[in-house]
């Protein structure tokens, strides 16, 4: 959002009373991004004499309502009013005159702009969730009804930013300050929420064993290099197809036994790096011992988190990640960290096993939280795009993709 163009329209409006905002009629800011959604689900219609009525299911949007129309609401069956005015902007007991006919009556009020705070979106959103019952919500001309029901509109009924603000407009949002301040407050809630979703762990516990003083690498090597495993059996096809160049940096993401590891860094030779990277510390120390044996210089082994793949940004060329991916507990923060190390147009490769329902051997049912398809549209909505699908000759249960990162 344009901080400048922000703080224009506050200092602007600070400057006016609450009745003089209610009244503004200042152009809002067209949108940027178009979209042929309709607005449809908001229908015009009236009760009484209140002005600018509008509704949508139960719930009813208006300006004042006059003191005269109030019986009309329990004729109505409406169970609550909801008012975002403030104290003295009436001459009348609107609090008495609508609990005297035994109806809920809400205050919300907000006035100036700096009374239109994240408590009043809260508010707004929690007291319309609970929808059972008909509902009056308004203000002085539905300008600010339309601009706080906008919030409630996106984060809790998942409309589209746009669709939402035409129709809060049809409602009576006109008053530009609001709707920047309400843009503010949905672009920081969808933030703290997808902040929320990278934290959350997808498999709780599936590194546990990884992370043992007492691994036994050793059964591992036993276990990783040996013929009968596809990739171990593929591992110069797999070097083939994922066309490292001399001088490239790779990462190696879950570099386990240090397979691969040292298959790449001869691919790079000594102008190139390789990062091998995992969250086991013995690991690290065994591929740091066999790299010295065979005099390789161009490895650096990281400790990756839980959550990041710890490789600065702008580094590798290609990242790999072989029979590991499943394994990430993290995957949307630990796919930002992929994407953040990785190269302008870098590439990531992502061998794993083919989880298929019915098909696939029940030790992959289990272990696997999900299939192909789903570990792909979560790569691609952290901003790659799929290149190629390569068939690796001796592939059974595992498949092979590249991903390049837009």
């Amino acid at each position: 959002m344009n901080k400048i163009l922000i703080g224009i329209v506050l200092l602007y409006s600070a400057m006016l009373p609450a009745e003089a905002f209610a009244q503004e009629s200042t152009t809002l800011p067209k949108q940027t991004s178009p979209s042929n959604s309709p607005v449809e689900s908001i229908e015009a219609t009236t009760l009484g004499n209140t002005r600018n009525v509008h509704r949508l299911g139960q719930l009813y949007f208006a300006g004042q309502i006059p003191e005269s129309d109030i019986p009309k609401l329990k004729e109505n069956s409406f169970g609550r009013v909801i008012t975002l005015r403030t104290p003295g902007e009436i001459d009348w007991d609107e609090k008495a005159a609508v609990e005297s006919k035994g109806i809920e009556y809400i205050e919300i009020p907000f006035g100036k702009p700096d009374t239109l705070t994240d408590e009043v979106f809260d508010s707004v959103r929690k007291t319309l969730a609970d929808d059972d019952q008909r509902t009056l919500f308004h203000c002085g001309s539905a300008n600010r009804v339309g601009g706080v029901w906008l919030t409630y509109r996106v984060l809790d009924q998942g409309v589209d930013l746009e669709t939402a603000t035409k129709e809060a407009q049809k409602i009576g949002l006109r008053t530009p300050f609001i709707q920047l301040k309400a843009y503010d407050y949905i672009q920081r809630k969808i933030a703290a929420r997808k902040a929320a979703e990278e934290k959350s762990s997808v498999r709780p516990g599936i590194n546990k064993s990884f992370l043992a003083e007492d691994l036994d690498v050793d059964a591992f090597v036993k276990r990783f290099e040996m013929e009968s495993r596809e990739v171990y059996e593929a591992r110069e096809r797999i070097l083939s197809a994922c066309k490292i160049s001399p001088g490239d940096t790779v990462g190696d993401i879950g570099a386990g036994t240090g397979l691969f590891t040292r298959i790449f860094a001869n691919a790079v030779g000594e102008t190139g790096w390789v990062y091998a990277v995992d969250i086991a510390p013995r690991f690290l120390e065994h591929i740091n011992r066999e790299g010295q044996k065979v005099g390789q210089k161009n490895v650096t082994c990281v400790l990756g988190g839980q959550d990041s793949i710890n490789i600065p940004p702008n580094t590798c060329d290609l990242i790999f990640v072989c029979d590991t991916y499943h394994h990430f507990e993290y995957p949307a923060s630990t796919l930002k960290s992929i994407h953040s190390a990785l190269k302008p147009q870098g590439r990531l490769v992502l061998i794993d096993f083919d989880r298929i329902e019915g098909q696939s051997r029940e030790w992959i049912l289990n272990h696997l939280r999900a299939g192909k398809s789903v570990f792909r549209a979560e790569i691609e909505a952290a901003g790659f795009t799929l290149v190629e699908e390569k068939q690796i000759a001796g592939f059974k249960e595992n498949y092979f993709l590249i991903f390049k990162k837009k």
